[in-house]
């Protein structure tokens, strides 16, 4: 098989032996805990592949059938098979929807495994906007950081689809990126990465959005952190019980959840 483009390996095992998958966004420098430092917590002798977004900015008009298709087909031109199929926060909604592809071809179902899983909303896209341009305040300056808020803010308000407010999200960040780094004197190379890794990132929780994740998590294992905004806390306990099979909570914050060595310590049992 040649290297793979959709998926990076973050952990070697037996090439016979069953192969895990994880979805996630991991993007250099964000504050959360990715799947490599949870792997580093498990026992040797499984192979592990994260995820990879498309190339920046070919992600332009993809939706949640192209992205899960692009994972999908260079697992199966592999001809490994799947033990498990994991996924953090958006990336859940994929990994569930990819988790029932995968079992159409095989004698047993992937276990799946979401952790912290969400299917964003408009919320959740204002949130990560916010979380952005203030952890880029440095770069962008406080007077710019203030008035990209203030536009995304008002446009939070205003507009009620994920889509929708998705790109204009996209238009403010970039606008106010761009004019930062000419601020700055940064070259041209700098704000074309910065901005389209962040458009890169609205595409694939615009597209995790449309996933059917009530369908896909019937069947999942649920890893909850003690954050209320995260996951499936911010939900009454009848309908956290509806929506997956079984549900572990660990006393941690979910920027800490993939790092925490208890919850190392049950995925191990669950991929045993």
């Amino acid at each position: 098989m040649t290297a793979p483009r959709a998926w990076r390996p973050i952990a070697g095992g037996p090439p016979a032996g069953p192969l895990v998958l994880a979805v996630d966004f991991a993007a250099t420098g964000r504050p959360e805990a990715a799947f490599a430092d949870l792997v580093a917590r498990l026992d040797p002798g499984t192979e592990v592949w994260e995820s990879l977004q498309p190339p920046l900015g070919t992600e332009t008009g993809m939706v949640a059938e192209d992205y899960v298709t692009r994972w999908e087909e260079e697992v199966r031109a592999s001809g490994r098979r799947i033990g498990a199929v994991l996924g953090f926060c958006a990336g859940s909604a994929f990994a569930g929807e990819l988790a029932v592809r995968l079992a159409r071809s095989q004698p047993r179902s992937p276990r799946l495994v979401v952790f912290d899983p969400e299917s964003p909303t408009t919320s959740t896209l204002y949130y990560q906007f916010r979380k952005v341009v203030e952890s880029l305040a440095g770069v962008l300056g406080e007077q710019a950081a203030r008035e990209a808020l203030a536009e995304g803010t008002a446009a939070a308000d205003r507009i009620g689809d994920v889509e929708g407010l998705g790109a204009e999200l996209v238009r403010v960040f970039t606008a106010a990126g761009r004019a930062a780094c000419a601020a700055a004197d940064l070259d041209d190379e700098f704000a074309d990465e910065l901005t389209a890794t962040y458009r890169s990132f609205v595409s694939y929780l615009v597209a995790a959005a449309a996933v059917d994740h009530v369908k896909c998590w019937s069947g999942a294992v649920a890893v909850s952190s003690a954050t209320p905004t995260s996951g499936l806390n911010p939900l009454d306990p009848a309908a956290r019980a509806a929506l997956v099979e079984r549900e572990l909570t660990f006393d941690v914050h979910h920027a800490d959840l993939l790092r925490d060595p208890g919850v190392a310590r049950a995925v191990a049992r669950l991929l045993a």
